[in-house]
């Protein structure tokens, strides 16, 4: 069966009118196939299947990457705490995929210097160690090779860290990243491919079999119910995959363990690290911590512990707080309290069950399975290698299909190629509107080169203005994501 690859003209991700009409079509023109599920995996999955010239649809139950695909450390990394784990392949897989997506998305992910302070001798020779291993895992490609710091080097990198307790450090590289960003770019790459994507579209019912799938969906905003017809469907859809799973088969059983990842936001003026990134002991010294520059401000965390409670809202209780509070305290001798948070936030890591035990034990590896006939299911991974993931499972759907052509991604720009060029043009127009050097950068990294389609509104409709007083985003954004983001809700909005 032959498949043509359709590229569109695009802007954002267009019309969510028109993506739930294209959605109700399926009935006379099924979908090659339908992805429930957009977050990173689901997005990556779109783009990738669509790139392969099969015809995608995928839905969002809320927002896009409303879920945990932006409650993230904002890391795209290498994985240096799996080393405990000796999840070597893992390791290997994520360095090389970080490289990859520095270089396919520039604008989104950033290189980070990392600081490992050392306050003992045995704690120099088994970070040292551990980075020797670090490096070679990634065939001594990392960014740059980690090295010693002495201790007026480690403290010049980040204030923070106390004089005289600390002996020196270990300097290394990783990446950051948008995790809402990416989301979005991915899905408007998909939909230059032909995919449609509507989000607050829930998954009601799911049946299938090896000729064809169907599913009944809800658009939440209207309570209107549509028939939604799939050659195969994949169910991405993280620490909800259990659920979705037993509305396709009765009596399936769960296959996740929930984890809990907790990050605490302060102010940099309440928390001094510079621009590098510290990688500190909890207090108990049970795991490492990120302390992360992120604009404004500085992100802690993660925690990973059990959880059993709400799948669609966990909350930050007050021991996840004074967990995080009491290892930056002890790592840089301060006495910051819960009045100096400034926000946190939690999300659910979709680990796959394995040996009992702490779920910081369990692998972080992804699983692709069978559902039912027709409908297969993704889940575990981590954002890092959400690419590698999204490859396997439509290599899986594609063979079933008997689509031409291997994965393409890697070589799929996500939204720009010059960054340097681009920044200029977007400084050149600000400067021109007047508009402040932040507030380009902050375009530029958001929207890539969609950045010169926002000011078009900034200029056409005179919303120069910031969003919110203080900060870099500005009112002409609000319109743009509405008009080509599908924000639907106040919340969407602040999320992107």
């Amino acid at each position: 069966m032959g498949y043509r690859i359709a590229i569109v003209k695009v802007s954002g991700l267009g019309s969510r009118s028109d993506a739930l009409q294209r959605l109700a079509e399926s009935s006379r023109a099924p979908f090659d196939l339908l992805i429930v599920g957009g977050g990173v995996t689901g997005a990556g999955i779109a783009l990738d299947a669509a790139a392969r010239g099969l015809t995608v649809a995928l839905i969002e139950r809320s927002d896009f990457a409303s879920g945990t695909s932006s409650k993230s450390s904002k890391l795209v990394h290498g994985g240096l705490r799996y080393l405990e784990q000796r999840e070597f392949g893992l390791m290997r897989e994520a360095a090389t995929e970080r490289d990859l997506l520095r270089r396919l998305a520039p604008h989104l992910v950033e290189a980070t210097p990392f600081v490992l302070p050392v306050t003992n001798r045995f704690r120099r020779a088994q970070f040292g160690v551990g980075l020797w291993a670090y490096d070679a895992l990634a065939s001594f490609r990392n960014l740059r090779i980690h090295k010693y710091l002495s201790s007026s080097e480690a403290t010049d990198l980040v204030p923070a860290l106390p004089e005289g307790k600390v002996r020196g450090g270990f300097l290394f590289y990783d990446c950051k990243t948008d995790d809402t960003r990416l989301v979005i770019e991915l899905l408007v790459q998909a939909r230059r491919y032909g995919a449609t994507a509507a989000n607050y579209v829930a998954a009601r019912d799911l049946s299938g079999s090896d000729e064809m799938c169907s599913a009944t969906v809800e658009d939440t905003v209207s309570g209107e119910l549509l028939e939604v017809r799939a050659r195969r469907i994949i169910a991405a859809t993280g620490v909800w995959t259990d659920r979705v799973e037993a509305i396709a088969r009765a009596g399936a059983t769960p296959r996740l363990r929930p984890s809990k990842g907790v990050h605490l936001v302060f102010r940099k003026d309440v928390l001094p690290v510079g621009n590098a990134a510290a990688f500190i002991p909890d207090a108990q010294r049970e795991r490492m911590l990120f302390v992360i520059p992120w604009r404004d401000a500085v992100i802690v965390g993660t925690t990973d512990s059990a959880y059993e409670g709400s799948l669609d809202r966990p909350t930050v209780e007050e021991s996840d707080r004074n967990y995080c509070l009491d290892a930056v305290n002890a790592a840089f001798d301060l006495s910051l309290r819960s009045e100096d948070i400034s926000g946190a936030y939690a999300g659910l890591r979709p680990l796959v069950a394995g040996k009992a035990g702490a779920t910081a034990d369990l692998s972080r590896k992804h699983a692709i399975y069978d559902i039912a006939p027709g409908i297969i299911g993704i889940t575990g991974g981590k954002l890092t290698i959400y690419r590698r993931m999204a490859k396997n499972a439509v290599d899986r759907v594609a063979g079933e299909l008997g689509a031409a052509g291997r994965s393409r991604t890697r070589w799929i720009r996500l939204g720009i190629s010059d960054v340097a060029s681009l920044r200029q043009a977007v400084q050149r127009r600000t400067r021109r509107l007047g508009l402040t050097e932040e507030s380009a950068g902050n375009l530029v990294r958001s929207y890539g080169e969609r950045a010169l389609s926002v000011l078009d509104i900034v200029e056409h409709e005179d919303l120069r203005g910031p969003m919110v007083e203080g900060h870099p985003e500005l009112a002409a954004e609000a319109l743009y994501c509405r008009q080509s983001e599908m924000v639907v809700e106040l919340p969407d909005l602040l999320a992107t």
